[in-house]
């Protein structure tokens, strides 16, 4: 399938549906947790920039807020864009602060000028024809020392495969690349576009439904994040790297 195709599809897709499981809810501690754990990685500081590629409806795209100055965010669908700058109005969030822009992510370039201290992707690389592309091509958008990271689902979690027959607004033709992304893939991919300092955490363990309840499960799932014995099975992959110069490194934890 010819990438111009492969990108109407992902559109379509995202135009139809409710997709319930991807918009905004009030007091989502599961998303703040991991936009959380993905600015803990990137060492990202209040005063930096982002771009978040494949934000759509804002589900981490305000949390992320919360660890940085200004956020561009990115997606292919006006529907989900519009929306999320509609959230984005209704907690009084200063446009400058939170841009939208809509278009699909290989034809983001640097002429403009503008380049950002962290690049970040939610569950977006295994929706991709050619992730490795598209990584070569955002990585000249980072400043010397900017810091680029994904979230990706870990394959070996049987939740994501429940989710997938369940979930009414998902199919497995928008989702099979979740079975063939995996976390040395993307570091290679990373590593392959000039960038260095390679990392890949592993956390996670219970889905929003559950991990939204209560503080004592919150602590369960701590406890289950530090059981070496369960960490094959954690459900999010982090993997992360930084444009700088020097010997190339990759790190597991």
């Amino acid at each position: 399938m010819k990438e111009s195709a492969h990108v109407e599809n992902q559109r379509r897709f995202y135009d139809s549906g409710s997709h319930d499981h991807l918009r905004v809810a009030a007091d989502d501690l599961y998303s703040q947790k991991i936009a959380a754990r993905t600015a803990e990685q990137l060492e990202l500081r209040g005063s930096e920039s982002v771009l978040e590629v494949g934000a759509g409806f804002g589900r981490f795209t305000f949390p992320l807020l919360e660890h940085c100055a200004k956020l561009l965010a990115v997606d292919l669908t006006p529907r989900s864009l519009e929306e999320l700058a509609n959230t984005r109005d209704s907690f009084g969030i200063d446009p400058v602060r939170c841009r939208t822009l809509c278009t699909d992510v290989n034809t983001l370039g640097a002429a403009d000028g503008e380049r950002f201290d962290a690049i970040v992707g939610f569950f977006f690389l295994h929706h991709l024809s050619d992730f490795a592309e598209s990584i070569t091509r955002l990585a000249p958008l980072l400043r010397p020392g900017g810091r680029m990271a994904f979230i990706e689902p870990n394959r070996w979690n049987p939740l994501f495969a429940v989710q997938l027959t369940t979930c009414a607004d998902m199919n497995w033709r928008d989702e099979k690349g979740l079975y063939s992304l995996t976390p040395k893939r993307v570091e290679s991919a990373l590593i392959a576009a000039g960038l260095d300092d390679v990392r890949t955490a592993r956390f996670g363990f219970f889905p929003p439904q559950i991990h939204n309840r209560s503080a004592a499960i919150r602590r369960l799932e701590e406890n289950c994040e530090g059981a070496a014995w369960l960490r094959w099975l954690l459900p999010f992959h982090l993997v992360s790297a930084r444009a700088a110069e020097g010997e190339r490194t990759i790190s597991s934890r």
